[in-house]
């Protein structure tokens, strides 16, 4: 049985180990205790820190592991290249590492490559405010942060101290980038990479909250987008996947049609979606099994994506936001559209970033995207 080293165990990784399980791999989980919420999915667990490289690299080569993922966890990367690198398993470059390794450094290495970005600047004072050039309304944000935490909109100058202060709060280095906001339609794009080809997979309709905090409420696929935007969008992406040099592992881009029809990208991962996309919402769609192609991809076993069937695919989420949700989570059993449901939290906080949501809905429809009532 091969043996695939996991990192991180925390809630949004279950649907990743539940497959990963269904697939029948030795899982050896790799993770602090509290909140390791998918230990009882590991045929071993190590409570520590994924952070301390040395540690990890000891338990790798103590359990002899095939591969080594961390799925959606971006900040897990570290130690998974730190790993592969050392027992010469298949990963991603330091220097692809480094390219990656926040907004900011993304953002550069476009600019460098002549690829299309929102005009930004790299805020690591506040006095830096003081400095920069651009276009009301903008973005701020973490450069080293995800699920929408710390992301705010300002509309004018008086706005943007308290929002420094907000977005600098989500940071672990105390870094944050402003950047001219972007309007118009979302997506995402999921490919897998390997050895430098790039094979795309989904592109998925997004649908957010919008301002202030551009909570993601919704995903839905394929994207409903014509045959010229298609291609427009795989040639950008691919691009820029060149440009950070990934080369051996899922990817998760996320950009923008403004209404001038122009395409920014807004930031990659080179790891897997999360909020189901990756895990679920991919296979439904298309019929390829991303969680067992990302796995074989981890222990050099790759074999070329074939996206053997057409369908459509989505997930809503249960929050404040969106509290309609609730009644076709209940009444599932109504709706041969839905696949899998659950009510994950009962009180409903205010919704700040992607964690304060509630629950969720996972659709598979013949017949085009699937819409609810609210």
């Amino acid at each position: 049985m091969k043996k695939l080293a996991v990192i991180g165990a925390n809630e949004p990784l279950e649907c990743f180990y539940k497959q990963a399980r269904k697939l029948g791999y030795y899982l050896i989980g790799i993770a602090y205790e509290k909140g390791a919420v998918c230990k009882k999915y590991c045929d071993v667990f190590y409570p520590i820190s994924f952070m301390d490289k040395e540690a990890v690299l000891d338990v790798c080569r103590k359990e002899k592991i095939d591969g080594i993922i961390s799925f959606s966890l971006e900040s897990a990367l570290s130690t998974v290249t730190y790993v592969a690198q050392s027992l010469n398993l298949v990963s991603n470059s330091y220097e692809c590492l480094e390219l990656t390794s926040t907004k900011y450094a993304q953002r550069e290495a476009f600019k460098k490559n002549g690829i299309c970005v929102p005009k930004y600047y790299l805020l690591k004072d506040k006095r830096d405010l003081l400095g920069i050039d651009i276009t009301f309304p903008v973005i701020l944000k973490p450069i080293d942060s995800g699920g929408s935490q710390g992301v705010i909109k300002v509309d004018n100058c008086d706005q943007l101290e308290n929002a420094y202060n907000y977005a600098v709060k989500h940071s672990r280095t105390s870094s944050v980038i402003v950047e001219e906001f972007i309007d118009g339609r979302e997506f995402s794009v999921e490919h897998i990479s390997y050895e430098g080809k790039h094979y795309l997979l989904q592109i998925t309709d997004k649908v957010t909250s919008g301002a202030p905090h551009f909570i993601e409420m919704q995903h839905h696929q394929p994207a409903n987008i014509d045959t010229l935007l298609y291609r427009k969008i795989e040639d950008l992406v691919s691009r820029a996947l060149d440009a950070l040099q990934i080369e051996n592992s899922a990817s998760h881009t996320e950009l923008k049609l403004n209404s001038k029809g122009e395409l920014y990208i807004i930031e990659i991962g080179a790891r897997m979606g999360g909020d189901f996309i990756a895990s679920d919402l991919v296979y439904l769609s298309t019929g390829y099994d991303f969680v067992r192609g990302v796995i074989e991809l981890s222990m050099g076993n790759f074999i070329k994506p074939e996206l053997c069937q057409s369908k459509y695919s989505g997930v809503y989420f249960y929050s404040r936001l969106a509290p309609y949700v609730r009644e076709y989570i209940e009444n599932s059993m109504l709706y041969p559209e839905i696949k899998e449901c659950q009510v994950t939290d009962e009180i409903l906080p205010e919704v700040c970033s992607n964690a304060d949501r509630g629950g969720y809905l996972i659709y598979q429809s013949e017949a085009g995207k699937w819409e609810i009532n609210r």
